[in-house]
This record gives structure tokens, C-alpha cells and sequence, in this order.
């Protein structure tokens, strides 16, 4: 089995959304989806500073968990420095289940490869 690793996506420009961009999102040993990146990057090569930036800061984050529609699903997202920086890949029905896999995300940004590979998604 493989260990947590960055995945740098680029999103294609669509109707609906006046432009593309990059994201990242973190995929644990098993290749599921823990989490991704709010802000959407100009390319690549800014997508892996932030990567980085995140990586070395990852533990001075604020985490939050909420819920949404009428408490049916829980969401966690983490802060640095007021601006959300990451947040959940989906919605979890208990909020048990949305604490453990932020755990599993913060643990796994924290061990994740230092390179981020490019992918498109």
C-alpha cells in the first residue's frame, strides 16, 4: 500500500465558472479522497507552494467542523491565519465520522510525499 501524496488537478474552464484553475487534494495510502484545497490556483507551479506552505504550517491551523442541511451532514475545513485554507472532500451524516477523517487528513498532510504529481481530474 501506498502513503498519503498531494494530487495537483486542473480544472478545465467551464459555462458556469468564468475560469479553470489548479487544486490540490490530499489522497490517503488507500487513494481516497481526505480533502482539497478552497483557493483554486493559476497553475501548477503555484499550486505546489502552496502545497508546501500548508505542509510546513499544517499545525497552526484552526479546524471547524459544521453542520449543513438541517444538521443531515457534517463538514470540517481548516484556517491559517483567517482564510480557510482546506476543507472536506464531502459531507459526513455523523459528526463522529467527519472528526475522525479530519484526523486522518491532518495526519496524512503531515506524512504526505513532499512532491506533489500532477493530475488531471
Amino acid at each position: 500500500m501506498g502513503h498519503p501524496r498531494f494530487l495537483i488537478v486542473s480544472r478545465p474552464a467551464r459555462p458556469d465558472h468564468a475560469s479553470g484553475g489548479t487544486v490540490w487534494r490530499l489522497l490517503g495510502a488507500n487513494n481516497r479522497h481526505l480533502g482539497q484545497s478552497q483557493e483554486i490556483f493559476r497553475d501548477a507551479a503555484s499550486c505546489r507552494a502552496a502545497i508546501e506552505e500548508f505542509q510546513h504550517r499544517v499545525d497552526q491551523g484552526r479546524t471547524t467542523i459544521c453542520s449543513m442541511e438541517h444538521g443531515q451532514l457534517w463538514l470540517w475545513r481548516l484556517e491559517l491565519d483567517g482564510r480557510t485554507v482546506a476543507h472536506s472532500a464531502r459531507g459526513y451524516r455523523r459528526q463522529r465520522e467527519c472528526q475522525y477523517n479530519l484526523a486522518r487528513f491532518l495526519a496524512g498532510a503531515r506524512s504526505a510525499a513532499d512532491t506533489a504529481r500532477g493530475g488531471v481530474g
